[in-house]
């Protein structure tokens, strides 16, 4: 199996899990070569190259069953265009998917690419294309709708999860999130490698749903004073949430906020991974906070 993608939160995660299953071939594509060293100490192959190479990606997907892009990430080159950094790798991708003879291909979405938010987003926009295009590629397929996915070195957690206050919130703190394990997503990845035949589309979610301003009080173990990027400020037990927001917390992105602000919930209409057993919020956020 190849791991386009395969340095980030989720592709590090998922190489793990492959190996884990015993999958004898793992091939992990990366353009970082600071990435390289710690893929091969897990036992993957791996191959150092951009994404947006056909030749390089077609031959590095040479005798491979199934492909599976991370690439497109919300938190990726925020500096170009988001339709451009999801929909042109996805691409490229699967055009040499297809020249490479790969049978089974598997893409990761935000659970909000369903909600109403996602037109008007470029980045949901852009996945919810992607996701398109994989259902027309006469390839068999999986497509991961996912809420947000914690783990160690999550930039979610980063967002928020310093002692600085007040927290920076996306949005009012009111929308609905389900966060999900990073676990969860990688065996779900495994799980599309490993079925008999597969075209389908899968919701991954954690168990517990609460408000984004009820995350961010998890995190820190309490309520903590607040405020949010739409302006209005919101005090925990340490008081009012006044004065301005600076440093790399505030520092998102318009598209970025957009996608923040959404609810993350999964969609009940989609069926979940064959044996998927969701990891609970506690234990999620306790591994999140160890060491990458």
């Amino acid at each position: 199996m190849l791991v386009t993608g395969a340095a980030g939160l989720v592709g590090r995660a998922a190489v793990a899990a492959l190996l884990r299953q015993g999958v004898e071939h793992v091939r992990a594509v990366v353009r970082d070569p600071g990435q390289v060293g710690g893929l091969r100490r897990l036992g993957s192959k791996v191959a150092l190259l951009d994404a947006t190479d056909p030749d390089g990606l077609a031959a590095a997907m040479d005798g491979v069953f199934t492909a599976c892009t991370l690439t497109g990430s919300l938190w990726s080159r925020p500096q170009e265009d988001p339709s451009a950094a999801v929909v042109d790798p996805a691409r490229v991708f699967l055009a040499a998917a297809g020249s490479a003879g790969v049978r089974r291909v598997v893409v990761c979405s935000p659970a909000a690419v369903g909600t109403p938010a996602a037109p008007a987003n470029p980045h949901l926009a852009a996945k919810a294309e992607v996701e398109r295009m994989v259902a027309a590629s006469g390839l068999e397929h999986a497509i991961l709708r996912c809420t947000h996915v914690l783990g160690p070195g999550s930039r979610l957690v980063d967002l928020f999860a310093g002692g600085a206050a007040p927290v920076v919130v996306p949005g009012d703190g009111r929308q609905r999130v389900a966060p999900v394990w990073v676990g969860d997503v990688a065996e779900a990845i495994a799980a599309a490698d490993d079925a008999v035949e597969l075209s389908a589309t899968w919701s991954l979610a954690g168990p517990t749903r609460l408000t984004f301003d009820e995350l961010v009080d998890a995190v820190h173990g309490g309520p903590v004073a607040k405020r949010h990027l739409d302006g209005a400020a919101s005090g925990g037990d340490g008081g009012s949430g006044g004065g301005g927001t600076t440093g790399s917390r505030a520092e998102l992105t318009a598209v970025q906020l957009g996608v923040l602000a959404a609810d993350s919930l999964p969609d009940p209409a989609l069926p979940v991974p064959p044996g998927q057993a969701p990891t609970p919020l506690a234990e999620t956020l306790g591994r999140s906070a160890g060491p990458v």
